[in-house]
């Protein structure tokens, strides 16, 4: 190998290598900063070393053709081929191609995505000497102790000024990968990563032994320090499992800590079948251990004392039969759902990322009841693979991991038992729930290592020879590597800085007293047109512009902002046109379109009837794609009651409630419909239904009931108001509501000389800064009995 090919090697090597920082990536400056800032600088990385590897097969012929033909006799990259293939397939075949291809930004996948570990796969298995992969683990394994420690930080030492500490709404900690479950799963590859560290061995042939009792001799320095390393590392990688298992713990997240249960039990139960002496011994006591800790736990889960320990908290709180427990009732109806999709497309599936267009087709109208949630995934892995890549994907998904177990059994691999439960851990762990960008990374890493292993074991007397030699070979070979890096040339620019450009810009638009500044960023941030932004506009609309901006009256009256809004509903209506199956983004310009026709100066009919037209017949186009979901009648009959079409809106409305019955929101928006009509007495019998559903009023949103709450006001029915307050503040209900009502309140109990609910009102009331003296006085009034005093001040 020439000193150029060495140098270009090596090169490609460091660009493996730094895939492995993709985990402490956070783009603050971007929508999605956990995973936007990921995803950009994984594809980056592979892309450029895409490029240099086509350079460099091309003056590695040899190389190539050898490891090829090891390749294709390997029983797991067969099924990794098998499951990319599928996932071309699927693609070709989905209902959404354009999104099946690019796939969406929070999820990093979509077969651009998974090209791009598929990619990496590759390159490790041509790049990667045997050292290499201990090396890339290694690296791992120090970006691991970097999350783990920021996760300690978060949770349980709570320590936020730190340098880069993050601060994290969510009690369970997320370190800088973002999310409390993520997180979980990537700590499962961390132990396998690290099992692996651990159980290096360096095997020498006699010549080698030979050479290298010579090197003892002559640098015995150098070979202490080496044992050192040695030790070093087997230390760590130790320290890494340990942490990680107590992580795991620390996340709550049940399908992880389950899974590692599962993969506990399988090793354990291993061991004490095949071997001897204490090892055996060992497992079977801590197998009978576990086993019977575990049924204490279940038998006792009730019990306070297992909401003092993390992990179990969360794991007592399971129950699959009980129709509260939201989380797990939802996964069910999703299952339920997902088989039914899966019967429609069984063959090849819905398609790559297409799987919220099935959920919305097959949507079952009992979801509602735990919340109106949207599914871009089943969270369960093989009903993810089932419904969108259909029979054959799922069949090649499965043989990747029937393979890998069958490469363990059959290989002398490095803690391949270990390495087994950890597999079976991950499996099991995404029963509940679907793989994203670091888990991605982090398994074909693995499966990359295990195939590299077969490669080892079976080149040693292999000999390579040249396939074909001749000048149009050649010839065209080079045309296709050339075709191939300049695109992966323009996809860096293209595919990964134009969007990161873009999601950065749109983050940084909302400058509201800027209308010139916020026109140009829009723009910059909205075009030109790519994958990318169906998730920068969809996002920023609703984080940046929807209750900020669309339905913000002071701001919307400005008839200078009119360009703003003009624009992003033209942004938002460009995505409905070219990809019209996701029911959110039409839900979402219609909201704009209301806030537009709500808070207008402008109330000519001439000017609002066409919005509201335009309002109506996306919605219908909702209803066709989401026939059992009651939100998009939610809508319909919003826009409906706006056109004073009230007959049709109210029995839209009740079409959703016939949809089931026990959903409160359903009945709060035909309550809604009714109240708008000025069918009071109707109106008020729904509300009573809403209460008998809901008595603490969970389900609705603080929105929902300030309006109920302002209904009831209306009628002079103050008892019913304060009902809703006393609740709010006595913790039978988290909502608050707007101060003006607490104050009303105080007043009334102060008529009626309630002094219970007075002070109830006068406390909470004396939290404000600027009511917190006269609420005092009042306080010390009524104490004394002064009602009188109190109800003279309150006319003043």
């Amino acid at each position: 190998m020439g000193q150029s090919q060495f140098i270009l090697k090596n090169i490609i090597k460091f660009l493996l290598f730094a895939t492995a920082l993709t985990p402490l990536i956070i783009a603050w400056s971007t929508i999605f900063p956990y995973i936007f800032g990921k995803v950009v600088f994984f594809r980056s990385v592979i892309e450029i070393a895409l490029i240099l590897f086509l350079i460099y097969l091309l003056f590695n012929w040899k190389l190539k053709i050898k490891n090829w033909k090891l390749l294709v006799r390997n029983p797991l990259f067969i099924f990794v081929v098998l499951f990319i293939l599928s996932l071309i397939i699927s693609a070709i075949f989905a209902v959404n191609p354009y999104r099946a291809f690019w796939g969406t930004i929070d999820r990093g996948e979509g077969l651009f995505g998974m090209f791009h570990y598929f990619a990496l796969l590759v390159m490790g298995l041509f790049i990667f000497e045997k050292k290499d992969w201990f090396n890339f683990f290694k690296i791992h394994l120090a970006v691991g102790l970097i999350l783990i420690f920021y996760a300690f930080l978060q949770h349980p030492f709570k320590i936020y000024n730190f340098p880069f500490a993050l601060k994290f709404i969510d009690p369970r900690p997320g370190s800088f990968i973002g999310n409390p479950s993520f997180l979980a799963v990537h700590l499962f590859f961390l132990m396998m990563f690290a099992v692996v560290v651990f159980s290096e061995k360096t095997r020498h042939t006699d010549e080698k032994r030979i050479n290298a009792d010579k090197a003892i001799r002559i640098n015995p320095l150098k070979s202490a320090f080496a044992v050192v390393r040695k030790i070093f590392w087997r230390c760590f990688s130790l320290l890494i499992i340990m942490l990680s298992m107590i992580t795991i713990f620390l996340t709550g997240t049940r399908g992880a800590i389950l899974g590692l249960g599962t993969g506990l039990i399988i090793l354990l139960f291993y061991f004490s079948l095949r071997r001897k002496g204490w090892l055996r011994k060992l497992s079977v006591c801590l197998l009978i251990f576990i086993i019977g800790f575990g049924w204490v736990f279940w038998a006792t889960r009730h019990q306070p004392v297992w909401q003092k320990i993390p992990g179990f908290d969360r794991l007592a709180k399971t129950a699959a039969f009980d129709a509260n427990d939201n989380s797990t009732q939802t996964r069910i109806i999703t299952w339920r759902l997902s088989w039914n999709a899966f019967k429609e497309k069984p063959w090849f599936g819905w398609g790559p990322d297409n799987y919220l267009v099935a959920y919305e087709k097959h949507y079952e109208p009992g979801y509602a009841i735990y919340g109106e949630t949207w599914l871009d995934r089943a969270h369960n892995k093989i009903f993810d693979v089932l419904v969108m890549q259909g029979l054959f994907g799922l069949l090649s998904y499965l043989g990747i991991f029937a393979s890998a177990f069958y490469l363990l059994f059959k290989k002398r691999i490095a803690g391949k038992h270990f390495i087994m439960a950890g597999l079976v851990a991950y499996f099991v762990q995404n029963l509940v729930l679907f793989d994203q960008l670091n888990s991605d990374i982090a398994f074909f890493v693995i499966l990359g290592y295990l195939i590299s292993t077969e490669l080892r074991a079976e080149s040693v007397n292999y000999a390579a020879k040249p396939l074909i030699t001749n000048n149009f070979y050649k010839l065209s070979s080079l045309t296709i590597v050339i075709v191939a890096i300049s695109f992966l040339g323009y996809s860096v620019y293209a595919f990964n800085y134009v969007p990161f450009v873009q999601a950065k810009a749109f983050r940084e638009s909302p400058v509201l007293g800027n209308v010139f500044f916020m026109e140009e960023k829009l723009k910059e941030a909205m075009y030109p047109y790519n994958f990318a932004q169906y998730n920068i506009r969809s996002f920023g609309i609703d984080a940046f512009y929807l209750d900020q901006f669309f339905y913000n009256p002071n701001l919307m009256e400005k008839s200078q902002l009119k360009v703003i809004s003009d624009l992003l509903i033209e942004g938002m209506d460009e995505i409905v046109k070219r990809e019209p199956f996701d029911v959110r983004t039409l839900i979402r310009e219609v909201e704009m379109l209301n806030g537009v026709t709500k808070n207008y100066p402008f109330k000519d009919e001439k000017e609002t009837a066409p919005l509201f037209k335009k309002a109506e017949a996306l919605m219908r186009e909702a209803v066709k794609r989401a026939p059992n979901r009651q939100e998009v009648y939610y809508h319909l009959a919003f826009n409906l009651a706006g056109q004073k079409r009230y007959d049709e809106a109210i029995e839209t409305a009740r079409y959703a409630v016939s949809l089931n019955p026990k959903v409160v929101r359903a009945r709060y928006h035909l309550f809604l419909m009714l109240a708008l009509a000025g069918r009071n007495e109707e109106a008020l019998k729904e509300l009573a239904v809403v209460e008998e559903l809901r008595p603490n009023y969970d389900g609705l949103m603080v929105g929902d009931i300030n309006t109920a709450m302002l209904f009831y006001y209306n009628l002079g029915m103050t008892d019913k108001v304060t009902e809703f307050l006393i609740k709010s503040l006595d913790g039978r209900t988290l909502h608050k509501f707007r101060r003006r009502y607490y104050e009303q309140a105080l007043g009334y109990f102060a008529s009626q000389e309630d002094a219970e609910h007075f002070f109830l009102m006068a406390d909470y009331l004396a939290e404000f800064d600027d009511l917190k003296d006269n609420m005092e006085v009042l306080i010390d009034l009524a104490r004394n009995g002064n009602w009188s005093i109190i109800n003279n001040l309150r006319k003043i």
